[in-house]
């Protein structure tokens, strides 16, 4: 239970930007698709996961619920949603390293600087400046802080830092291919590449004040190792972080089969829920001091229906458009409502070491 009082809680955000930069999930959703059956089939390779990933108690036995041959099993202990393998390291190189890699980064690029400084703008900077009126609603100067960006993908968090004028940034990444377009895009090496076997060295020895990890908790290999050593870096006051969550997300991608599905199957081997984000912060001594609830669940309806429909009833245009314009104008507010009861899927948290 918190012994503390939260300093900034945030919710919602615009679904335009998010429709806008996804647009290749619906242009491109059979390609997704082609892409997501490639890295199950190596998931569903790997050993049973036995414990679960967040809390290290043992899972149980039977499994909550099966999506495209993969089981999943609630933890009793924490409520963290658990895929039935292990993220191996030969699992983790072929994904985040090798030409899996850079196709399971295709869904994350952009091949310009018109749209990466659009994303920049409309995506990343909003979260460097609720980074940034975090710290100083803890009475910190952002100025004075040095701060490293773990998985750092193509720069876009990075690049929002310099953005809004701090100074002090770097981020590392595994994948070479991203290091170097996210280089050139931001126009300076802030990016340098990591083998993914160092990841916790990193963490361990790093001389920053300040280190985000931005959707890549759910993708490490063990998380609890990164935790414990940031938790050890005497250095290191602050974490940011943002992950996706269990949420109405993940049930619409249970029932339906033609759309992307953006949380199930190999690319997150495991989903975190309020209740497991506490557990974990409080078993390795952090307080969640800010927290920023906002999703794309609603958007995902739109997607899934609007998928669905063009693929199975042959509908006209008119009709298409009909929907279209429905549920467009309601997506933010539906939305809000979800994010305002912390169920939506994502959420930032900046974590304080206690």
């Amino acid at each position: 239970m918190r012994g503390y009082i939260l300093k900034n809680e945030q919710y919602g955000k615009s679904s335009a930007s998010y429709i806008k930069q996804k647009q290749s999930y619906f242009d491109d959703n059979d390609k997704h698709i082609e892409v997501q059956k490639k890295i199950s089939d190596i998931y569903m390779q790997q050993p049973i996961r036995l414990h679960c990933k967040n809390c290290e108690h043992t899972l149980k036995v039977e499994h909550d619920f099966i999506k495209d041959g993969i089981k999943y099993k609630i933890c009793n202990v924490c409520t963290h949603l658990n895929g039935a393998h292990k993220d191996t390291n030969e699992f983790c190189k072929i994904i985040y390293t090798e030409e899996e890699g850079r196709d399971y980064a295709q869904a994350y690029k952009v091949s310009d600087i018109k749209d990466f400084e659009y994303r920049l703008s409309s995506i990343y900077i909003p979260k460097a400046e609720f980074l940034y009126t975090s710290l100083v609603n803890d009475d910190i100067d952002p100025h004075k802080m040095k701060y490293l960006d773990n998985g750092a993908g193509s720069g876009y968090f990075v690049g929002a830092l310099s953005k809004i004028g701090l100074k002090n940034i770097s981020g590392s990444e595994v994948s070479k291919y991203q290091v170097d377009f996210g280089n050139k895009m931001i126009g300076s090496d802030y990016l340098s590449v990591h083998k993914i076997d160092d990841t916790n060295r990193l963490l361990r020895e790093a001389d920053v004040n300040v280190v985000s990890l931005m959707g890549v908790l759910e993708h490490l290999q063990d998380p609890r190792i990164a935790m414990e050593c940031i938790k050890n870096n005497k250095k290191i006051e602050y974490l940011y972080i943002s992950v996706p969550l269990f949420s109405l997300s993940v049930f619409l991608e249970m029932v339906t089969t033609d759309a992307f599905h953006r949380h199930l199957t190999g690319g997150h081997t495991h989903l975190y829920t309020k209740d497991s984000l506490q557990y974990l912060a409080d078993e390795f001594g952090f307080d969640i001091i800010s927290e920023w609830w906002f999703g794309a669940d609603i958007a995902d309806l739109y997607r899934h229906i609007l998928i669905d429909i063009e693929k199975k009833n042959q509908c006209s245009k008119v009709l298409v458009r009909s929907f279209q314009d429905m549920i467009l104008p309601l997506i933010d507010s539906m939305q809000l409502e979800l994010d305002k009861k912390h169920r939506s899927s994502e959420v930032h948290l900046l974590l304080k070491k206690k």
